[in-house]
């Protein structure tokens, strides 16, 4: 192999288990995910607390200690050893040399896209 699209997590552990896999930041790709509580939800309380301590940054470094995914809170992020930092796409140095995900590009125009591909791909 010589190059994939893959979780930080999975080269991280296959990298401490000797494999001779390594991370390629600049024209990363990064996207978002999003926290939410349905509106009326019996324990939403509970949920909402949930979410404060997930995002929390001493949680988040943890986190991040037991597997390498990037944190979303900048604190968080910021506070990481040098060597943990290398493998997470949202500390500083690695985030500044990505792409940040267009996901309404994707809704106008991956249709369309996906049949371009298919048709070159199927030549």
């Amino acid at each position: 192999m010589v190059m994939t699209s893959t979780y930080t997590g999975r080269i991280a552990d296959a990298h401490r288990a000797g494999r001779n896999l390594a991370l390629v930041w600049p024209g990363s790709l990064y996207g978002m995910d999003y926290w939410a509580v349905v509106k009326g939800s019996k324990r939403g309380a509970e949920a909402r607390r949930f979410i404060a301590f997930a995002n929390a940054p001493d949680a988040q470094v943890r986190y991040v200690e037991n597997i390498p995914y990037g944190p979303t809170n900048r604190q968080a992020a910021q506070r990481l050893p040098a060597q943990l930092a290398s493998w997470v796409p949202t500390a500083p140095a690695n985030l500044e040399q990505g792409l940040a995900m267009d996901d309404e590009f994707w809704v106008e125009h991956g249709e369309e896209l996906e049949e371009r591909f298919n048709a070159w791909a199927s030549q």
